[in-house]
């Protein structure tokens, strides 16, 4: 029992059980869509919450990293931190609305609603990641149970009046992130809080860390978007249905990974003191560890697919075994990049990092070629050509960045003995 408590202390184990409570949150609304919306309209809220997702990501990036791996008490950067916070989500909400009501997506008059739920779900993601970094993993927990909560009362409230709509989807979202919001700033410290200075804002410094973070950082939203619209595009939303129902069957896989995210880039900043060499075998060892513990997550869904696919669909269109073991691989891929990334960018390398990370783009070429030769057959597979993008990259990293700066850092003196 005093290990299990122990474990339970562990920053790690908080950081997991946090990212997993987010990907609860997220997962029942994406279970509930894919039973009340079908395969079309599930591929549509999907399309809409990824634009979420990415938007969010460049907050996160700019944001969210760097009041991780900068001096955030700092007045002059925390007044830029506190600009780009309200910065970006303006923005977002602003060409959220202006989208949706251009592209017919939603009714015109839902648009300013759309809007209003990005700017909600990149500030809640904010004060998660200023909880992370004071260090207060298992305060994610109460966070995301808030959203989930309200989120499922908004929607229980909309089917007692009628089917559910994408709009009843997008309200939800809305109630859901901003009562979190609300429960994440009371779990903050006082002094955590952001609510100022607000003067002389360091945005150059800020930003020149922190605009390349979020650059990489939208890459797989980035990715995953123009998947959505490439298969979309090509086979119809009916056809990437079923594949986007098995990226949801999926989802617990990624949790590990984005949850370990959480946790590593704190932990690469403390680990600068003991010098390159034990930061780079740390994480050869987090992404092996990663890798084969997403992989047996994988393996785990693939052999509880028959039972569990028709409870997630609600038995109208089945889940495909192809799709489920592609996003698998996508997730284990994914996996083995993380730690390089990271430990990259907490030593001033993000730029490189960025640029090796555009060859993931290149992976869209194989989905395009998979659907000129296989037509909508080949739906079902393009997240397994998807893969190769960020396992290209987590060798790039490695050797041309990670490699070179460890053989050419100066060495840390040797401890003197008495």
């Amino acid at each position: 029992m005093r290990g299990v408590l122990r474990l339970l202390r562990r920053p790690a184990a908080g950081a997991l059980a946090g990212q997993a409570g987010q990907a609860v949150a997220g997962l029942a609304l994406q279970v509930v869509a894919a039973r009340e919306l079908g395969a079309a309209g599930l591929a549509t809220f999907s399309l809409v919450y990824g634009a979420m997702v990415l938007a969010t990501a460049v907050c996160s990036g700019l944001v969210g990293d760097s009041l991780t791996v900068l001096d955030r008490h700092r007045p002059d950067l925390r007044a830029g931190l506190h600009v780009g916070a309200v910065l970006v989500p303006g923005v977002a909400a602003l060409v959220g609305a202006v989208l949706a009501a251009a592209t017919d997506v939603v009714p015109a008059w839902v648009g300013p609603l759309l809007g209003l739920a990005t700017a909600a779900f990149i500030l809640e993601d904010t004060l998660r990641r200023l909880l992370m970094a004071t260090g207060r993993f298992w305060s994610l927990t109460l966070v995301d149970g808030s959203s989930l909560v309200l989120a499922l009362g908004v929607l229980v409230a909309a089917a007692a009046s009628g089917p559910l709509t994408l709009t009843s989807f997008v309200l939800a979202v809305l109630v859901g992130q901003a009562g979190a919001a609300v429960v994440a700033w009371l779990l903050l410290p006082a002094h955590e809080r952001p609510r100022g200075p607000w003067r002389r804002p360091a945005l150059r410094e800020v930003a020149s860390f922190g605009v390349w973070r979020a650059l990489a950082q939208t890459i797989r939203p980035a990715m995953l978007t123009l998947l959505r619209i490439v298969v979309i595009g090509a086979a119809g939303a009916a056809a990437y249905g079923p594949l986007e129902v098995a990226r949801v069957y999926t989802a617990p896989t990624l949790v590990l990974v984005a949850g370990m995210g959480s946790f590593l880039l704190p932990h690469f900043v403390a680990l600068r003191v003991q010098g390159p060499s034990a930061g780079l075998r740390a994480a050869d060892r987090a992404a092996l560890g990663l890798t084969l513990g997403v992989a047996a997550i994988g393996a785990v869904a693939l052999v509880a697919l028959p039972w569990l696919g028709p409870l997630l669909t609600g038995g109208g269109y089945d889940v495909p075994l192809g799709a489920v073991a592609g996003w698998s691989v996508y997730a284990a891929a994914s996996a083995t990049l993380l730690p390089y990334s990271s430990l990259a960018s907490v030593h001033g390398r993000q730029r490189r990092v960025l640029a090796f990370r555009t060859l993931e783009f290149a992976s869209l070429l194989a989905v395009v070629a998979l659907l000129v030769v296989m037509g909508d057959d080949g739906a079902g597979w393009t997240p397994l050509a998807l893969a190769l993008g960020p396992l290209l990259t987590a060798f790039a990293v490695r050797r041309s960045v990670l490699a070179p700066w460890e053989r050419s850092a100066p060495a840390l003196p040797e401890p003197v003995t008495v």
